[in-house]
């Protein structure tokens, strides 16, 4: 379609770092006096939101299934948000995207087949970034309620298994890295131009 809009994807941990790059990145992408381009986040649907707010002291959800959760939020947002944008010409931020969930799913021990096919109902991204990470004391980091990341993280504490997130979270950030080195992704704090990345 001519007048296609563009999806980019921004990734990473969520929180402060995420919204930041995602501000500078509608900055970068704005084109002469249009608007910004919307920021299309996780969660649309409130399906972790209900999850949150829920009756206390049920286990945690697996990793298995908190991707199935986010698939059926990415659906969601793909069906209410993202595609009547494009459709309208309206290029769109995904933050996060398909990147994220892989990473984690990755660094969670989830084979990559399983991860392709789980999100093959999405289209690929024009381009994709990534957000600088923060990093320092606990009470610097993204909370659950504005970061999937730590949503997943604050479950596999609550499961009868024995997660190390410190381990996840490291192989997440080592996920996105090889894909900065690849230039699939570049780091938001680094764009120099309003080219997507990765296309």
């Amino acid at each position: 379609m001519a007048n296609q809009g563009q999806l980019i994807a921004l990734e990473g941990t969520g929180g402060a770092a995420l919204v930041q790059a995602s501000k500078r990145l509608q900055r970068q992408l704005r084109q002469g006096r249009k608007p910004a381009p919307p920021v299309c986040t996780w969660d649309a649907s409130g399906i972790f939101h209900e999850i949150r707010e829920g009756a206390r002291g049920i286990p945690g959800a697996s990793p298995r299934t908190l991707l199935l959760l986010y698939a059926a939020d990415l659906a969601f947002r793909l069906r209410w948000q993202i595609r009547p944008a494009l459709e309208s010409g309206i290029t769109v931020i995904a933050a996060p995207y398909l990147e994220t969930a892989i990473g984690f799913g990755r660094a969670a021990g989830l084979s990559s087949s399983w991860l392709k096919d789980l999100l093959s109902f999405a289209p690929a991204p024009s381009g994709c970034y990534r957000s600088l990470e923060i990093t320092g004391p606990a009470s610097k980091m993204p909370k659950a309620a504005d970061s999937y990341l730590e949503f997943c993280f604050q479950q596999l504490r609550n499961t009868e298994g024995r997660w190390n997130t410190d381990e996840i979270r490291a192989g997440f950030l080592a996920h996105l890295a090889g894909l900065e080195n690849k230039g699939k992704c570049v780091t938001v704090a680094a764009v120099k131009s309003t080219k997507p990345v990765g296309g």
